[in-house]
């Protein structure tokens, strides 16, 4: 990739309708808690947890967007409601991360879906394997939806550029996301260009890392926030996936698994492609000599430290393979000036 357009996805990126005078909020619009299957069961990844660590990390507003339920931001209004009533430290977006699999799309998309009620939330789930149904109730109920993370497939799935494509034309809203590799967010913004999109940066963190990356826009309500987010008149602040970014989370796990020992439990989906792996942080989690604090559980950490390198290298290596693959074929790769002229992509 050259060396312009690497900068152009570590600075923050101007919409179209961007206007230096306003004055503009932040949010981290992809975060899980451990309502999520793929986050842990501890304390501080709980959505109270999330919620005062945006507070003092700058934002403006906070969502939450759980895989396919809205249980934690509804229990997180619940609670703050009896501690506050109706003046929050900071607003709420309700939201949910929904899988969608549409069969003539031929592989798994992720859509960010903001601003929604329970009842919408039903009504999107019994559309999930039409994207075209879904995609019409957005539009139809004026409800923020976004497209995740372009060039993130679940395993075994190969689709085409194409396909790759023509989704993000169909996206008001496109995603460029922490969990991505500079390159993979290079060519999403690329596309999100020429079609005409607007780039939203979050972190999807599934660790606590609230705010890594995030959008701005103005509003004082949450209405008139995604409404600038989809009009244009936004920032987004990007981060890219790094190996050394990756370890420093993995570190941050194990070391919030120890911490929190006495209030973690293992849930069902935790490790469950891997019944050997499960069965034995089982047992480490059930022994006592194991978990007390000590020689043997720093020993223990510094282990799992190391053995975490190969899954990490993995996970850069398979999106740089990816991006190999793909080749310089971008939509024929629109050149970086094309790409630079864009107003959605003004410094």
């Amino acid at each position: 990739m050259p060396p312009q357009a690497l900068q152009l996805i570590q600075a923050p990126i101007q919409g179209v309708r961007y206007r230096p005078e306003l004055v503009y909020k932040k949010a981290d619009l992809h975060l899980h808690s451990h309502y999520s299957y793929d986050v842990l069961n501890l304390p501080d990844l709980s959505p109270r947890a999330l919620y005062e660590k945006a507070i003092r990390k700058g934002m403006g507003f906070f969502a939450l967007t759980d895989h396919d339920t809205m249980k934690g931001i509804l229990a997180l209004e619940r609670e703050l409601a009896a501690e506050y009533g109706t003046e929050l430290p900071i607003p709420i977006i309700r939201g949910s991360e929904i899988k969608v699999k549409d069969r003539a799309v031929g592989h798994t998309i992720h859509v960010n879906v903001l601003g929604l009620d329970e009842a919408q939330f039903l009504d999107l789930a019994r559309r999930r394997k039409s994207l075209d149904a879904f995609l019409a109730y957005c539009v139809d109920h004026r409800l923020y939806h976004a497209y995740n993370h372009p060039f993130w497939f679940e395993r075994g799935e190969r689709p085409k550029l194409e396909t790759v494509s023509s989704l993000i034309a169909r996206f008001p809203v496109i995603e460029l996301n922490a969990g991505r590799i500079p390159q993979l967010n290079h060519r999403t913004a690329t596309l999100a260009a020429h079609y005409g999109k607007h780039l939203v940066a979050t972190s999807d963190s599934h660790t606590g890392q609230v705010a890594k990356a995030y959008a701005m826009a103005p509003g004082s309500t949450v209405e008139e926030f995604l409404g600038n987010l989809q009009n244009g008149t936004s920032v987004a602040v990007p981060c890219n996936a790094t190996f050394a970014d990756f370890m420093d989370e993995v570190k941050h796990v194990i070391d919030l698994v120890f911490a929190g020992q006495e209030a973690f439990r293992m849930k069902r989906t935790f490790l469950r492609t891997n019944p050997w792996a499960r069965a034995v942080a089982a047992a480490a989690l059930r022994s006592e000599r194991v978990m007390k604090p000590g020689r043997l559980q720093r020993s223990l950490c510094r282990s799992l430290q190391v053995l975490a390198h190969g899954p990490a290298w993995a996970f850069i290596r398979q999106q740089e393979r990816m991006d190999l693959r793909l080749g310089d074929d971008t939509l024929g790769e629109l050149s970086l000036g094309e790409l630079s002229s864009s107003e959605a992509l003004a410094h």
